[in-house]
């Protein structure tokens, strides 16, 4: 695959910085913070351009409906964002390893409701690289060309790995480090490398959090067992780093981050510390590594970071909604939110 220089996305670059305007950033989001109820919340979104849809009358949704109206609302925003920074670079293709997490959601959806012989129409999202109404399709007829080829390769295992352990969750194992060795593969192949960094620190902070997760399960050897499959492949921490701090306990396992390029969370407040607080520290490291590299005039890091940027912006609102919706203080929503791109 041909590199492309920066200079060769000087249109898509000021496109795109155009898009940012639609973000719901800082000053957006404190807004929304402020709005007393859900109801307020949804006008003020509507001035920023973010509109229910229609029911299939004509009329706008109430009640119970109202909560699939905002979901399908936001992936709409998505969905826009994906086909209009394709739409504005000039090789399409380097940018649709961004929506590999959404065939990968897809892929494990799909697998787990045919075990249980259920259908997964509503739970697949629309814009991965695979048509979603063809997923199910694909995979009672083993027909996996048009995935990406790691996960192409992984679906069998998938399938193997429930069907030897009854496990769900070594579904979810096998296919993402299927997925975020596709997004590094593809990352890999634009030769950009501020966005090879970016799925590099994904998977690098992904491990993070399983660590934390498996350590705190009181699991000892089984989870030991565990943390080797589930470890993803790629990052700038190896496997060998997370085996290790496992075998030595929590405080060990902030100890050995101290001196790495994840350091701030090991200043997470608490003891132990919140996981709740420990993930939005990894969301929070995460953006200001994408807000710092995407700040260039022209390049690849322009059209990446506002996907990001996007998909952190609709988290947000979804953050505030269910907050408003359970009557939460303003405080505790400020310590929910996490940081924006914009």
């Amino acid at each position: 695959m041909k590199t492309l220089q920066p200079t060769e996305y000087t249109y898509a670059s000021a496109r795109i910085r155009s898009l940012e305007n639609r973000l719901v950033g800082r000053e957006r989001t404190e807004i929304l913070i402020e709005s007393r109820t859900p109801d307020e919340v949804m006008d003020r979104l509507a001035e920023y351009g973010y509109t229910l849809p229609e029911g299939a009358d004509g009329t706008v949704p109430v009640g119970e409906a109202i909560s699939a109206a905002r979901e399908a609302m936001l992936l709409a925003v998505l969905r826009e964002a994906f086909d209009e920074v394709e739409a504005a670079v000039p090789d399409r293709s380097l940018f649709r390893y961004f929506r590999y997490p959404y065939d990968c959601n897809n892929l494990k959806a799909a697998i787990k409701c045919a075990v249980r012989g259920i259908p997964a129409a509503d739970l697949l999202f629309d814009f991965g690289t695979v048509p979603a109404d063809t997923v199910e399709a694909l995979l009672r007829e083993g027909k996996y060309e048009s995935l990406p080829p790691h996960m192409a390769a992984a679906v069998l295992m998938a399938k193997d790995a429930y069907d030897r352990t009854g496990d769900p969750r070594r579904i979810d194992t096998v296919l993402d480090n299927a997925c975020y060795a596709d997004m590094l593969a593809a990352a890999t192949e634009t030769g950009d490398e501020t966005l090879i960094s970016w799925v590099k620190a994904k998977i690098d902070l992904t491990n993070i959090l399983t660590t934390l997760r498996i350590l705190r399960m009181g699991m000892g050897s089984v989870g030991e067992a565990f943390l080797e499959e589930a470890l993803l492949t790629g990052g700038t921490l190896d496997r060998a780093f997370f085996t290790s701090v496992y075998a030595e306990g929590e405080t060990r396992f902030w100890e050995a981050l101290s001196p790495t390029a994840y350091y701030r969370l090991a200043q997470v407040e608490g003891d132990p510390r919140p996981l709740s607080a420990v993930e939005k520290a990894c969301d929070d490291l995460y953006m200001n590594l994408v807000r710092e590299g995407a700040r260039i005039p022209f390049g690849a890091a322009v059209a990446g970071g506002y996907l990001i940027g996007c998909e952190t912006s609709v988290k947000n609102i979804r953050i505030i909604l269910a907050a408003k919706d359970a009557g939460l203080d303003t405080t505790v929503l400020r310590e929910r939110v996490r940081v924006s791109y914009v």
